[in-house]
């Protein structure tokens, strides 16, 4: 009841036209912080019955939300001049500093959420991740688990989870200025698959990731990779679609432009675009058409 009571609360919040400036209030960090306290305690106490929907309320109502609406009110013109064209912090909104302590926060709990898993379900990750849980060997023998078959599968899953949500957090980081960390979420999302290769989403994340280069060549393969897992993830499909709409779009104004005379660089250079914007054309002619 206390979940489904700050869900609404949030989601009243949410609803205003002045969100944006009320999200990072005291009392509402306050709310999310509450909730957040309530739905980890849910899915330890219940794994099986509430356990991921606890996880996806947690990641939801208390970061995803906050991050879309920043989000969106970035590029209808909230933050002035944008967050790419400032590289100090001190020159920047209160909002703007406000969100930036919102992801960093929201990894911090991730990582920390992670550990504790780990620790709590004596799960054994280290030749799947790196961020693992390290046991004293001076304590000796581990204390046996008492969880079920299906609270250990949850247990793994959650990690995988965990690790799809630092990815997008470090993601979200790297869109502003003076921060560089895709190289750490494309260390999350390549961790989350070790630890559940048959999951396809962290492929579609790392194709959203790579955005637009190589001419899409590189999200296209992840794209790809996602749709061809065993679990596949809905929205990698129409992904797909955008850039092989962008492929044609792209092949059939090189056919119309005009050869000029180039020096050898540049001719090497327009080279390269016209091969990798014909392969990806190629690519989109050789799909089937189900989708």
């Amino acid at each position: 009841r206390a979940v489904v009571e700050a869900v609404h609360r949030l989601d009243l919040i949410l609803g205003n036209k002045a969100a944006y400036q009320e999200v990072f209030k005291p009392e509402n960090i306050s709310l999310r912080n509450k909730l957040r306290e309530l739905c980890v305690k849910l899915m330890f106490l219940h794994p099986v019955d509430y356990g991921r929907k606890a996880e996806e309320l947690l990641w939801r109502k208390v970061y995803y939300e906050v991050i879309q609406l920043i989000k969106t009110n970035k590029k209808a013109g909230i933050y002035g001049s944008g967050l790419r064209q400032s590289l100090h912090i001190h020159s920047r909104s209160t909002l703007e500093c406000a969100y930036r302590t919102h992801l960093v926060a929201g990894i911090g709990f991730y990582q920390h959420l992670l550990l504790y898993i780990q620790s709590h379900y004596q799960l054994e990750l280290q030749c799947c991740i790196d961020w693992t849980h390290v046991t004293d060997p001076l304590i000796g023998c581990k204390k046996p688990v008492s969880a079920s078959e299906k609270e250990m599968e949850w247990a793994q899953m959650a990690c995988h989870r965990c690790l799809v949500y630092l990815g997008d957090l470090a993601r979200y980081q790297n869109e502003l200025a003076g921060v560089d960390t895709e190289l750490l979420a494309e260390r999350f999302y390549y961790q989350a698959l070790s630890v559940a290769p048959q999951i396809g989403m962290p492929f579609n994340q790392l194709g959203t990731l790579a955005g637009s280069k190589y001419y899409n060549v590189e999200a296209t393969y992840c794209y790809l990779r996602c749709i061809q897992s065993e679990v596949s993830f809905e929205g990698a499909y129409g992904n797909l679609k955008r850039l092989y709409d962008k492929a044609a779009k792209m092949y059939h104004q090189l056919k119309k432009c005009e050869t000029r005379k180039l020096s050898p660089s540049k001719k090497r250079g327009k080279d390269i675009k016209r091969l990798l914007v014909s392969f990806m054309y190629l690519q989109s002619l050789l799909q089937p058409k189900s989708r």
